[in-house]
């Protein structure tokens, strides 16, 4: 993470289906606070659930906060800790079950709340598990990547992978806290930070205006407080629904998973923008002008727009052994200009042509 940032940006969010978004530097010391909130009067049981690396970062930081905040005369508080795997690899039935496992294992109560502090796979698994456990406990999500802040407004469902492709099972688990910690950007590596840019351009795409403007200039690093706020505000007043209709999602996943996901998901997903981008023009979809504005926001932020490793052919048929299959078509979202993007639905036979045209020259 670069430095010269201004993280001073409180910001609080309500997404469309309840809960609230907070935005702000140093929440982590505050988890406690924040937290007890949400408990009974007499007794809080609170459950982190986080990863190794993140654990040496916030765990000590989060317990703290839980051991000296203020509490409610003859409150009981009770922290426990689980630290899971957070490889891509690793967000499936296997991990979620031991992890289910471990919280029986610690006596854990219907009464207890997950809090799950990490990126996307940390907040997903807990939140899977905080969906199934005793038939639903609270939720808190504290994601500490870029990625997982920009994605903060679309925690109403939690997804794992199946062995046939990514995120093909769910369940709705919405949180009753989701806390974004700004202080965390200035830990994430490279990587991880790329990733979380190219989840905020694809939230330009869609919602357009001074958001794109800000990818098109290229003042990333300048307007990230922008960025966070406005790309969760966007996608906070989506339908939980059209949450999931992304730009480059599909085709990002389905790079993933055929990479044995070996790919940052950032990396996938800036590819299936490209693709679609490029396709898009080609079969009339957006304007010549649409496609090179998005192209051209990708390369000036150092994101890739083509994927070289596998064909039209291999990245169709992991769609087609995927998701969004329904009466015979594909679900693509695409950009019909800059701030609109529609479904559009692509016939199984259509679907590797549809993909060639947008691998590149």
């Amino acid at each position: 993470m670069q430095e010269g940032m201004s993280l001073d940006m409180p910001a609080n969010v309500k997404a469309n289906d309840g809960y609230s978004i907070r935005i702000r530097r140093g929440v982590i010391e505050r988890l406690g606070v924040e937290i007890l909130r949400l408990a009974d009067e007499d007794y809080a049981e609170i459950l982190i659930v986080t990863d190794e690396k993140v654990s040496g970062l916030y765990l000590q930081k989060a317990i703290t906060g839980f051991q000296e905040c203020p509490k409610p005369d003859g409150m009981k508080v009770r922290v426990c800790e689980l630290i899971i795997d957070s490889h891509e690899g690793a967000k499936n039935f296997h991990t979620m079950a031991g992890l289910l496992d471990e919280m029986a294992g610690l006596g854990l109560s219907g009464k207890c709340i997950v809090t799950a502090v990490g990126g996307g796979v940390v907040c997903e698994t807990a939140g899977f598990a905080a969906g199934c456990y005793m038939g639903g406990v609270r939720l808190v999500l504290v994601p500490t990547t870029l990625a997982g802040m920009i994605e903060a407004s679309a925690w109403g469902s939690a997804f794992l992978n199946l062995s046939s492709g990514k995120n093909l099972a769910g369940l709705s688990c919405h949180p009753s806290l989701v806390l974004c910690d700004t202080d965390c950007l200035r830990t994430l590596p490279a990587e991880e930070y790329k990733s979380g840019i190219a989840e905020a351009l694809k939230t330009a795409v869609m919602s357009g205006g001074e958001l794109f403007r800000i990818f098109e200039r290229g003042d990333v690093q300048a307007g990230i407080e922008r960025i966070i706020e406005s790309c969760v505000k966007y996608r906070a007043g989506l339908t939980p629904a059209m949450r999931t209709k992304c730009l480059g999602y599909a085709l990002g996943n389905a790079i993933e998973t055929m990479s044995g996901y070996g790919i940052h998901h950032g990396l996938t997903l800036s590819q299936g923008i490209g693709i679609t981008a490029r396709a898009s023009a080609k079969m009339g979809w957006c304007s010549e002008e649409t496609s090179a504005r998005i192209l051209d926001a990708l390369t000036r932020n150092g994101l890739p727009s083509e994927c070289r490793k596998f064909t039209a052919g291999e990245i169709s048929q992991a769609l087609l052994n995927g998701r969004k299959i329904s009466g015979g078509s594909f679900e693509l979202v695409v950009p019909a200009e800059i701030g609109r993007c529609v479904v559009r639905n692509i016939s199984a036979g259509e679907l590797e042509g549809v993909i060639s045209a947008g691998m590149g020259a």
